[in-house]
C-alpha cells in the first residue's frame, strides 16, 4: 500500500480544513508533509501587484515551514483554527490577526515582513510544481508515494482514528489505479 507523503491546502478553503481534521487523527500526520496550493484568485497569485490575505497566510506557513516540521503543523493547526473555529466577531482577513498567530508559534515576523515577496514566492514554487509534477489543479489533495496525486473532498468529519484509518487505507490503494474520478452520487 502506498503512504501518504504530502497534502496540498489551502488554509482559507473549508474542504482542506475537513482533511486537516481527518489527517489530525491519524498517528502518522507528523510524518505528512503539507504544501500550500493557493486556491483563489489569479492563476499565479504571488505575480499579482496586491497580495490577498489568503496568499500571505500560505506565505507565512513557509516561514514555518523554514523553521522545521514541528513548527510548521503547529502553524497550520493554529491557522486553520484561526479561520475555520473562530467566533463570529473575529475578521479572518485581519493580517495582524495572522501576525500574532506566527508570533504565537514562535516565529520571527521581521524575517516575514522584511521578506514577503520570498516567501510568496515560495508559495508559487509549491504551486507550480503541484500542476507541473502531479497534475494537481484544487485543494485538498494527498499525494501517495510522492507520485500519486488524489483529490478528496469529505461530506462530512470523522471522529474516531479507526475511521481515518480506513479511509486513508482505502484512498491509498484507490490512489494507484487507473481511475481518474470518482464522484458517489447518492
Amino acid at each position: 500500500m502506498p503512504a501518504l507523503t504530502a497534502v496540498y491546502l489551502d488554509f482559507a478553503d473549508a474542504q482542506s480544513f475537513r482533511v486537516w481534521r481527518w489527517l489530525s487523527l491519524l498517528p502518522a500526520r507528523r510524518a505528512v508533509e503539507v504544501r500550500p496550493f493557493a486556491s483563489a484568485g489569479p492563476v499565479e497569485p504571488w505575480d499579482a501587484d496586491e497580495h490577498t490575505w489568503a496568499l500571505d497566510l500560505l506565505a507565512l506557513g513557509e516561514l514555518a515551514r523554514d523553521r522545521g516540521p514541528d513548527a510548521h503543523h503547529s502553524f497550520v493547526d493554529a491557522a486553520f483554527e484561526a479561520l475555520h473555529e473562530r467566533d463570529d466577531s473575529t475578521d479572518p482577513t485581519n493580517l495582524e490577526a495572522f501576525l500574532e498567530l506566527g508570533a504565537d508559534v514562535g516565529l520571527d515576523l521581521h524575517h516575514f515582513t522584511d521578506d514577503g515577496d520570498r516567501w510568496r514566492a515560495e508559495v508559487g514554487l509549491w504551486h507550480r510544481e503541484a500542476g507541473d509534477d502531479l497534475g494537481v489543479d484544487g485543494v485538498p489533495t494527498l499525494v501517495f508515494d510522492d507520485t500519486h496525486a488524489l483529490r478528496v473532498e469529505l461530506d462530512r468529519d470523522l471522529v474516531s482514528v479507526q475511521q481515518a484509518e480506513r479511509l486513508l487505507a482505502d484512498l491509498a490503494d484507490l490512489a494507484v489505479q487507473p481511475v481518474l474520478t470518482v464522484v458517489r452520487t447518492a
